[in-house]
């Protein structure tokens, strides 16, 4: 029952103690220097939201724009039957297989053929805004991704060295006032996870995006194995392969690693996307920790803490 557990052993319960609320204060420090943090970026987050459901609500009118330039139509077909004045006229819509009335509402203060010009308008306005409502919703879901991203690295803070890396970061995209406007790439000062795989891969993952994009572009070589959740914010992963093939069983556990680290560390059946680090590439102007890959394969596990603790104790030991 407890085989999977870390134990630490020491003759004094007092230094146990001690490391463990040392670590606890560590935490505590991190959580209250990050609160205005967490704060701002859930205010952006929850803004970025509603804008894009207000955007989703515009795509779906968009997309029954067919109905403005069918109704334009019908008006000027039925026009004998309109006068001035009338609210709504209903006719058959021949449009219809099955020849079903339709209601049309009309400006009263508009000539028939008035009403039809703007319902021609409102078709051509909405056939015109779908390919920019599905460029600008694209560009919020990127952002919505980014900060999602950020809130993670927050969480997988476990020193305010860390902490310091996330705010540099905004600072430099523009999100947070920052004294250095500097765009120029900085040395990493903090580690990213390190872990050995059953059969003695070295796995690395990182906590936030500097780390992510220095493991993914700096650290990682071509053959490398590199790992993420599957349109899910999470972290970067990679598998040194050492010019090795690497086994069924490593693929696995990186695995698993991507989804503990990710925003559905607590689901099952998470979807990782692995390939080499060569498929791997960061387009110009993307945002810190943000590429683009392909030909990749598709893992799903269930991530449990059990496996983390047991790979990172290998290392340790």
């Amino acid at each position: 029952l407890f085989s999977n557990l870390s134990i630490i052993n020491d003759d004094s319960i007092s230094k146990i103690l001690e490391n463990y609320y040392a670590t606890k204060d560590i935490k505590d420090r991190i959580h209250q220097r990050s609160s205005d943090l967490r704060k701002s970026i859930s205010i952006k987050l929850d803004r970025l939201y509603n804008k894009l459901n207000k955007q989703e609500k515009e795509l779906i009118e968009s997309e029954n724009a067919d109905i403005y330039k069918i109704k334009g139509e019908l008006i000027t077909s039925y026009i004998y039957m309109i006068e001035k004045g009338m609210e709504s006229v209903e006719v058959s819509n021949f449009y219809d297989p099955e020849y079903k009335n339709i209601k049309i509402s009309l400006n009263t203060n508009f000539t028939p053929s008035e009403n039809a010009q703007k319902y021609f308008k409102k078709y051509n306005k909405l056939k015109t805004a779908k390919k920019e409502i599905t460029s600008q919703m694209e560009i919020t879901k990127e952002e919505i991704d980014y900060l999602e991203n950020i809130m993670l690295s927050i969480e997988n803070c476990e020193n305010l060295a860390e902490l310091m890396d996330i705010r540099e970061e905004l600072g430099k995209v523009g999100y947070l006032r920052s004294k250095n406007n500097s765009k120029k790439e900085t040395k990493l000062t903090t580690k990213p996870h390190e872990f050995v795989s059953s059969n003695g891969f070295k796995i690395l993952v990182g906590k936030n995006n500097k780390q992510n994009d220095h493991l993914t572009l700096k650290v990682a070589s071509n053959e490398d194995i590199w790992m993420h959740t599957k349109n899910i914010p999470g972290s970067h992963v990679i598998i040194k392969t050492e010019g090795k093939e690497v086994p069924d069983e490593t693929i696995f556990e990186g695995a698993m690693l991507a989804a503990f680290f990710s925003k559905s560390k607590m689901s099952s059946q998470v979807p990782v996307d692995y390939t080499k680090k060569k498929n791997v590439k960061k387009p110009n102007g993307a945002k810190p920790g943000m590429v683009i890959y392909d030909t990749n394969n598709t893992v799903y596990v269930t991530p449990t803490e059990e496996l983390v603790v047991k790979l990172k104790s290998k290392f340790d030991n």
